[in-house]
Order: C-alpha cells, then structure tokens, then sequence
C-alpha cells in the first residue's frame, strides 16, 4: 500500500510554500477589509432622517409643554396664596376701621381736656403752698428771735410756658416781682419781730437767705424795743419769694 503522508522532518521545497501562498490567500483579519455596499435607496435615507428630525422636534414640544406647565402651576399656586393674603387683609383691614369708628370722638374729648387744663394753668399755676413756706419760716427761725407779725403777697401768674417768648434784654419775666438786688421772683414777705440785740437780727436774716424759696432778704427798719423799757430790738425785714415756692400742682404735663 502506498502512503501519501510526509513527514515532519521531511523538507520543504521553496517552491511548494509559495505554491501554497499563492494558492489559500490569508484571511481577513478585520470586519473592515471586507467591502460595504449600501443598498438603500436616497428617498428611503431622506425620509429617515426626516423621521428623526420629527421625533426629535416633538420631544422638544413635549419638553417645553411640560416647563410651561409646570411653571403655570407654581404661578397659579403664588396668584392664590396672594389673593388669600389679600383677602385677609381686606377683612382685618375693616375690623380695624368698624373699632376705630367707635373712638372717632377720641381726639375731640382729648382736645377738649388739654384746653380744660390749660385753663386751669392759667388760673391756678402761680400757686404757692403758703404751708410749706410757714412751716420753713418756724423751723429756721434762730434763738432770740420772734415774730410778731407776717405779711405775704404771690402774684398768682405761672410761669411762661416752653417755648414762649423771650422777655427783653435785662427785665424780668412778665407777671414776677423784683427784688431789692434785682432777682426775679413770684411775690414778698413782710416780717415784723423782735430780737434780743443786732447779732439775733443778722442771724435772722443769714436763715431767710439759706432757704430755696427765699431770695435777697434785708431788713428796712431796726428799733429799741420801747414795749420791754429799750431793752432788745424790733425790726422789719422783707424778702422775696422765688419761683421754688411754686406747687406745680397745675402744671401740664407733656403728652397729657
């Protein structure tokens, strides 16, 4: 039997192996080497494309549907919650009208208070506490001193109210009384006493200048004392009262 096999250690003839190249060519080693036909017609592409441009522009309609939407939405739900604030608003806003139609008279009455009591300024806020004044007057009154007599005078005129005019250049407020040195003041007093020698006299005097109410103290006349056979003095002092005097029980308060 004849065998057709060689063997591996058989050598090869040069021209075989190119025999064989020639003959079973290498294959391929990518998609790309192999050749592409394209088949479909240019309509049928044209139309494709058109297709696609199609779903495209109605996915955007779509798109642009829904943000309109949506935003309508938030813009409804704001123009509510507007007319809900509003509408409560319009409703406290005549609660608050129907309760201030019941103080409608209000600034009248307080109108007619505030004139009521600027009357009673004008009548009554010269007023001086002539208890307090008496009062001082015994407590101060030095050793070998007395009083016999007491003499006082207010003009009864208040004070100019905040804002008022000014009086001229070296004169005193109008309604107010001039002391002996020239402070202003609201009224005088008028002393007639006895003392047991001059120094009691000045010590009488020295007392009357240290209180708030009393100003510019003198005394217009000093005698032997003829009722004790010349033994002490008398004397009559006169000071002026000052604006301290003044209660202010009357006075108007600010915002009253």
């Amino acid at each position: 039997m004849v065998s057709f096999h060689r063997s591996a250690n058989t050598a090869t003839d040069p021209s075989d192996r190119e025999a064989v190249n020639l003959t079973a060519p290498a294959a391929p080693r990518s998609a790309a080497a192999f050749p592409r036909v394209n088949l479909m017609p240019d309509a049928v592409a044209a139309e494709a494309r058109v297709q696609r441009a199609r779903m495209v522009l109605v996915g955007a309609t779509v798109a642009s549907l829904a943000v309109v939407g949506s935003l309508y939405a938030v813009g409804a739900g704001a123009v509510s919650s507007a007319q809900d604030q509003l509408d409560t608003a319009t409703a406290q806003g005549a609660t608050l009208a129907a309760e201030a139609a019941k103080y409608a008279d209000v600034p009248k009455v307080q109108a007619q208070v505030t004139a009521a009591r600027t009357q009673q300024y004008q009548a009554l806020g010269g007023e001086a506490r002539w208890s307090f004044l008496l009062n001082n007057l015994a407590l101060t009154i030095p050793v070998g001193t007395s009083l016999t007599s007491f003499t006082g005078t207010i003009t009864g005129v208040p004070p100019a109210p905040a804002g008022a005019a000014a009086s001229p250049a070296g004169a005193p407020p109008a309604g107010t009384v001039t002391s002996a040195l020239g402070h202003p003041g609201i009224g005088t007093i008028t002393y007639a006493g006895e003392a047991l020698g001059y120094p009691q006299v000045a010590n009488f005097l020295d007392a009357q200048a240290k209180q708030k109410t009393l100003v510019d103290p003198f005394v217009s006349a000093v005698n032997a004392n003829t009722a004790t056979g010349g033994k002490g003095l008398t004397f009559t002092s006169t000071a002026t009262v000052t604006a301290a005097a003044l209660s202010h029980r009357y006075d108007v308060k600010a915002g009253s």
